[in-house]
């Protein structure tokens, strides 16, 4: 005897089965909508990611407007400018390069993490690369509350340092360099101009911030110890000691070493440039005030061929690798092209552009 139960439920699931087909296939119905309107792909979902700020999809993963203004300011940062300083144009420039730049890098992670045993990285690289890093800062101080501008902790920063060393690396294996001594020469010859060693100062100073302090008050505090200096009643190094608050060079009397300007902070590396030996003076930056002495000066210098071998076969190498990377990351945007989705719209929200004529 056939069970009444099971011969319903039956009936049930066969109707709702042909209800299903129907809707979806035959009369795309409320069934095929919804499940429409849910699709990565589909207007509903494309207009709810724009409205919540995303700029570009990558395997229906987001960048989002707020990471491509971070990089935007990450990039100003490394060369000494602000978002402020720009107009209109040239931010909506800065955003369509980071973000070009995000969606290679993410594309470029997919490919690493995959990878990771053809890269690894050593603390000893990260720690080399943070030091030529911040070379560039005038004080420990000023180096810190750039940081702060970002939003960063100095662990954020040495993790993202490792992550750009193991991508280095990783490409450096994926792509063969070869420089030969012809192409060698003949760069030099057209560049030897440039490869001169630059002129450089070997200088030590007292800083004091002027972010907490009025800065009337802090240029007095060093005209004092600039007073001391000429008087001869205390030293540099040990004012420095007493008095600067650049934790990174206050304990060795103030000494920076030897700077080139082109690595400098430009508000920085201009003055002291103009600076006569052992005559101390004070110098103001962004974020504080130094009373600065400049102990020697070397003047730019021709270099040989010989002399610069090394520095011509580096940045040659660099070249090729800069050229075989853009070839790469052509290749894997060409690869999944298909997976990236950029809404140009959103990219300009925010900005006071010109109408569109």
């Amino acid at each position: 005897m056939v069970d009444k139960g099971v011969l319903i439920r039956a009936v049930l699931y066969s109707v709702a089965i042909l209800y299903v087909v129907i809707d979806l296939v035959a009369i795309k119905g409320p069934l095929h909508r919804a499940m429409t309107r849910l699709m990565p792909r589909s207007a509903e979902v494309m207009e709810a990611a724009k409205e919540q700020g995303v700029v570009a999809q990558i395997y229906y993963q987001p960048i989002v407007l707020g990471q491509v203004e971070r990089r935007v300011e990450e990039n100003l940062w490394r060369e000494g400018r602000t978002v402020g300083e720009l107009k209109p144009e040239e931010r909506l420039q800065q955003r369509r390069a980071a973000l070009n730049e995000l969606i290679d890098l993410h594309l470029l992670r997919l490919k690493v993490r995959f990878n990771r045993a053809e890269a690894p990285v050593e603390d000893s690289e990260i720690d080399a690369e943070l030091a030529t890093f911040t070379k560039r800062f005038a004080s420990e101080t000023e180096f810190k509350e750039s940081l702060a501008q970002l939003g960063w902790s100095e662990k954020e920063l040495r993790f993202r340092v490792a992550a750009r060393i193991q991508q280095e690396k990783y490409l450096e294996h994926m792509i063969e360099i070869t420089v030969s001594e012809k192409e060698a020469r003949d760069w030099f010859e057209e560049k030897k101009d440039r490869l001169a060693q630059p002129a450089r100062v070997r200088a030590r100073h007292i800083f004091r911030s002027t972010l907490n302090a009025k800065p009337d008050a802090v240029v007095r505090e060093l005209e004092e110890a600039r007073g001391k200096l000429e008087a001869k009643e205390s030293d540099f190094a040990s004012l420095a000691r007493t008095l600067s608050e650049d934790e990174r060079t206050s304990q060795d009397g103030g000494e920076l070493g030897w700077m080139q300007a082109g690595r400098l902070p430009k508000d920085f590396g201009e003055s002291l440039f103009g600076l006569e030996v052992g005559k101390p003076a004070i110098v103001q930056s962004k974020i504080g005030c130094h009373l600065v002495e400049v102990l020697e000066k070397k003047p730019r210098v021709e270099r040989s061929f010989e002399e610069a071998r090394g520095d011509v076969m580096s940045a040659l190498e660099g070249i090729k690798r800069s050229e075989g990377l853009k070839i790469y990351r052509q290749n894997l945007r060409y690869r999944d092209e298909h997976k990236i989705e950029v809404f140009l719209d959103v990219l300009e929200r925010g900005l006071d552009l010109p109408a569109k004529e």
